[in-house]
């Protein structure tokens, strides 16, 4: 069988897996702790925006940090809160017209694989809206006694999506990519028909000088 891999956030969603978690623990006991750890980032974001700090390294210290506030929940209490935010604020922003696509690619009978460096919990719950045969692969959470002590791995992301890839599937053909930033660069070069969807510059740029399909306001 072969295979169809995607981003998730920008790609396949316009929602934001932050705002999501953000959103529920301000309607669930932790009203402000969000927006404390929120004020305490603002300033990193800023020195990405400009350049003088590396994104790939602040976005795994943003998950460190960020996993810290939901330290010690329950296995149950985290995929409620992944369903919750995949069903309020991800899954009612799908891009259907990316979505549509791959249906289309799929009726060959490839399966997709979404590859996200979201948290698996959430990036499970979007791949299940999708159908039962969705391969979920994101950042993985650890849990000892049945409460949450952290992340396995920094973020799925970059070469560790591709390597991730190659873990779960070994050679398989894949026949698309889909992905919006050059984080998603590694494993759109993995298979035979990149895909940049509503790309960052940088994307943009490099799909261009490539001839890479794009997926747009201006390219459907």
């Amino acid at each position: 069988m072969c295979l169809i891999v995607s981003d998730l956030e920008g790609t396949l969603t316009t929602g934001a897996s932050w705002l999501g978690i953000r959103a529920y623990l301000r309607s669930n006991r932790k009203r402000w702790a969000y927006d404390r750890f929120l004020l305490g980032w603002l300033p990193r974001y800023l020195l990405v925006k400009i350049g003088l700090l590396e994104r790939k390294k602040v976005m795994e210290s943003w998950m460190l940090g960020e996993i810290n506030l939901l330290l010690g929940e329950t296995t149950q209490a985290i995929d409620d809160m992944a369903e919750w935010v995949v069903a309020n604020r991800m899954w009612v922003e799908r891009r259907v017209d990316v979505l549509d696509q791959i249906c289309a690619q799929r009726q060959s009978g490839a399966q997709l694989a979404i590859v996200s460096s979201g948290y698996q919990p959430i990036v499970e719950a979007f791949a299940q809206r999708i159908n039962d045969d969705t391969v979920a692969i994101g950042s993985e959470l650890i849990y000892q006694q049945d409460k949450l002590v952290g992340l396995a791995n920094l973020t799925n992301s970059y070469e560790q999506k591709a390597e991730n890839i190659r873990a779960a599937f070994q050679d398989r053909r894949i026949i698309a990519a889909y992905g919006d930033t050059l984080s998603d660069l590694p494993m759109l070069e993995m298979s035979e028909n990149p895909i940049a969807v509503y790309p960052d510059a940088g994307l943009r740029k490099l799909a261009e000088s490539r001839g890479w399909q794009m997926i747009d306001e201006n390219h459907v």
